[in-house]
């Protein structure tokens, strides 16, 4: 289907889509912020785990924010119709 020929059934469906993936997203910076929380800094080594998570964990912030402003433009196409 060509973006041309989105109808509001086709934008809900999306931000359908949008609204579950930022779930999941959100789930995933709580859950890594949750191991950071679990990793004591008694050693090197798990140190570098708690700096890997919060690099995940940062990653997945981004994804949150690109989640947030998908919606935002599917939101204002629907207000479109």
């Amino acid at each position: 289907m060509e973006p041309d020929n989105e109808t509001p059934e086709t934008v809900q469906a999306r931000l359908d889509v949008l609204r579950k993936g930022i779930v999941s997203e959100e789930n995933s910076v709580n859950y890594y912020q949750t191991l950071i929380d679990k990793t004591p800094e008694d050693s090197d080594a798990n140190i570098g785990i708690r700096r890997m998570y919060q690099e995940l964990m940062s990653e997945e912030k981004k994804h949150v924010e690109r989640f947030r402003e998908l919606i935002l433009e599917w939101e204002e196409k629907l207000k479109e119709f």
